[in-house]
Order: C-alpha cells, then structure tokens, then sequence
C-alpha cells in the first residue's frame, strides 16, 4: 500500500515537474509584441489590442485536442464580439508541412467558424509564449502583461472566466 502511494506521488511530481517545464511564461510576466498575417494575409500585431484584453488560442488541424475544442472558441468569439470584453486570435502553427495555409482556409470554410486566424509561419509567436503543447490558450490584459495559461483543451466557460477575473 504504501509504495503504490509512494508511486502515485512520484507521478504527480513527474507530472507537475513536466507542465512547468512546458510553459516557461508565468502569469504576471509582460508579453513582447509580436507580428503575424490573418488568412488573408493582412499584418496582425498583438500591440493592435493595446488596451484590451487578447485571448490568444495556439492550435493546428492536425491536433484531435484542438479541433475538438474549436466550435467553443468560435462561440467564445462570438460572444466576446458582442460583449467586446476581449478579442480572440486564433493562431495556428503552420508549419509548412503538417498545417499549410490552404489546409487551414479549408478546416476555417468548412466548419464556418468566424475567428480571425493568425498563421505562425516562423513560429514567431509560439517561440515568444514558449509553446510546446497544443492547444496552448492564453490569456493578456490590456497593458500586456500575461494573467492566464492552460495546457490543453479548454473550454469557453473557463476562458470567459479567466476574462472576467481580469478586471
């Protein structure tokens, strides 16, 4: 009994140790600015949203996670549009490869979801927020500064909680 116990808790160290060593950024740290194009290729830049509060999704169409959690965030946008509490950046990490532009016009047309979308194509952005795992999503306040982070999927209710908590 005790050495199961033992076990358990070496895991969730191992565990907790990894997530740490996962997202470098902590909440409370200023955020740099950065610079990517939407899908239609106009320049985006996170410091347009000085002043607001930015929720910022890191995914890709290859990520079963992602797509699972993307008609959230498309409602989550709706409802921040409305309310203008924030604005969401969606921001895949096209690669190239495994996520191209086309592929990502194509998962955005056919799923009619209304986000606007920012392609990562240097990994500017995931390099700046030191992302290795996705869904990554983000929280910034208006004066840049990071409030919020979770690993992983999440869903619309906890981030317009973490919104919310902001002001």
């Amino acid at each position: 009994m005790k050495k199961s116990i033992l076990t358990i808790a070496a895991a969730f160290v191992l565990i907790f140790s990894f997530t740490q060593a996962v997202c470098a950024l902590e909440p409370g740290t200023a955020v740099s600015d950065f610079e990517l194009k939407d899908i239609e290729g106009k320049a985006v830049r996170l410091g347009d949203y000085k002043g607001k509060t930015v929720v910022i999704n890191f995914w890709a169409t290859w990520c079963p996670p992602c797509k699972k959690e993307m008609p959230d965030f498309d409602l989550l946008d709706k409802e921040l549009k409305k309310s203008k509490q924030a604005v969401l950046l969606a921001v895949n990490m096209t690669d190239g490869k495994r996520d191209t532009k086309s592929k990502v016009e194509a998962f955005i047309k056919e799923n009619n979801f209304g986000m606007k979308v920012l392609l990562d194509t240097e990994g500017k952005a995931a390099k700046l927020f030191d992302i290795r795992w996705l869904p990554t999503t983000v929280v910034v306040d208006g004066k840049g500064i990071l409030r919020w982070q979770v690993l992983g999927e999440t869903t619309k209710e906890d981030v317009l909680k973490a919104v919310r908590d902001i002001k």
